[in-house]
């Protein structure tokens, strides 16, 4: 398990190291601080960001897939915390955490939360952002967070409109097998 001297030792930020010390994470001094820096080697082969993206639509989605998308960003080395900040907070994890706090505080009758109930992600950026506007708050982080999720989901979209496109090249079609079968039978 990995701590570093400078973070005290808690149960979240044991859970935290152990899981960013699995075996893919290799552990290095830093020479220009003190304490351990995880660094994540990618494979050669790691997917991007845009190919994660696509296996994934934003508007019909559950949390616990959100986890499972950031999840692959990171292990990909491509997660990028200002787009997806906000996405994270509808995930499982952070779900579940809320309503055990809800649960522990008496809010809540059960801490039970369904990760598995799929929604549109996007149209509740949408209602968030109109219910902070009708309230006064501030929108500002919200409407950006809103854009660019919007522009991944559109990418996305592309992504897979363009792949279902491709047609595949994994056999020739029965007739030209067939044909070729008998020129090299009348050649050989």
């Amino acid at each position: 398990m990995l701590i570093a001297p400078n973070i005290p030792q808690t149960s979240l930020t044991t859970q935290t190291a152990s899981a960013t010390s699995g075996p893919q994470a290799t552990v290095t001094q830093t020479p220009e601080r003190s304490g351990f820096t995880a660094q994540t080697s990618a494979p050669t082969s790691a997917p991007t960001a845009e190919a994660i993206y696509a296996d994934y639509d934003l508007t019909d989605m559950s949390p616990d897939e959100i986890d499972d998308m950031t999840d692959r960003l990171r292990e990909a080395g491509v997660y990028e915390f200002s787009d997806l900040m906000m996405l994270e907070t509808r995930g499982t994890r952070f779900q579940q955490h809320l309503c055990d706090c809800l649960y522990e505080a008496g809010i809540l009758e059960s801490p039970s939360f369904d990760g598995t109930r799929k929604s549109d992600i996007l149209e509740s950026f949408k209602i968030q952002i109109e219910m902070s506007r009708r309230a006064g708050d501030p929108i500002d982080y919200a409407q950006k967070s809103l854009d660019r999720l919007e522009d991944i989901h559109a990418q996305a979209q592309a992504d897979r409109a363009k792949a279902q496109s491709v047609p595949s090249r994994a056999a020739p079609p029965p007739a030209l097998a067939q044909s070729l079968l008998g020129f090299m039978a009348q050649s050989g």
